[in-house]
């Protein structure tokens, strides 16, 4: 049986392994940045250790010594904004987010947390705002744009999540699957009508996919799939002429 220092230790190990993955994901994204600095990330990498232990003044001056070598670190301004948020300095967090995303746009761990900071300081205005901008100029496969909104959804901000759905869709226009999520979404919130709707929406998508058809059905719809398209078979005569073409 694992005493309490043992289950102690166990844990704090687990947050630094943590902490160590999310540091390897930022930086292995940003490292390459255009006017990053190999001293910046060394010390960005010493802030993170004192991070882990929430020995927040430390990791905030490291932090600042890193900025001054490379202000256009989107990582480093990252981890400033966290320290400043884990120490209840939430204007100060909203500011390094929206430098780590201004220097790099395509940072979504850093849009993610900025658009939170803000909703959680009640600016939902400015949040659903920085949502779309960040859905709109992301360039990503729908799965990645659904990913993002159950994240949304995880956090109660409903709203960033719809916006993220609807880029799922913008993404790729002739997959059901956008749709039939939105739709998922309205029926749990038992919202019918619109959870009807958006399932006709994926049906008109793709009257083949799996389950579709059904599900209308259940919602007292009646639909027609109709037949596929039979491919005219070329016979010999056409098959030589297509060939002297060639």
């Amino acid at each position: 049986m694992k005493t309490q220092h043992q289950i102690s230790t166990l844990a704090r190990t687990k947050k630094v392994l943590r902490s160590t993955v999310v540091f390897i994901l930022i930086t292995g994204g940003l490292l390459f940045c255009s006017g990053c600095t190999i001293e910046a990330v060394n010390l960005n990498r010493q802030a993170q250790v004192y991070l882990d232990y929430n020995h927040y003044d430390q990791a905030e001056e490291l932090l600042k010594k890193s900025l001054e070598i490379d202000f256009e670190n989107a990582a480093s301004h990252f981890w400033l904004a966290q320290c400043y948020e884990a120490t209840g300095q939430t204007q100060k967090a909203i500011w390094e987010y929206q430098d780590a995303v201004r220097f790099n746009p395509s940072f979504e761990l850093g849009q993610m947390f900025y658009i939170r900071a803000l909703y959680r300081d009640g600016q939902e205005e400015k949040s659903l705002e920085a949502t779309k901008l960040f859905i709109e100029n992301k360039e990503a496969a729908a799965r990645d744009f659904i990913r993002i909104a159950q994240e949304f959804l995880a956090n109660k901000m409903d709203k960033h999540a719809i916006i993220a759905y609807h880029g799922a869709a913008r993404s790729e226009p002739h997959n059901p699957v956008p749709f039939l999520a939105v739709s998922e979404y309205y029926f749990d919130k038992g919202n019918t009508d619109k959870g009807t709707d958006y399932l006709v929406r994926a049906f008109k998508v793709d009257p083949y996919y799996p389950g579709i058809a059904r599900k209308l059905g259940e919602q007292g719809l009646r639909v027609d799939i109709p037949q596929p398209k039979m491919f005219h078979q070329p016979s010999e005569v056409e098959q030589r002429l297509f060939e002297l073409e060639l």
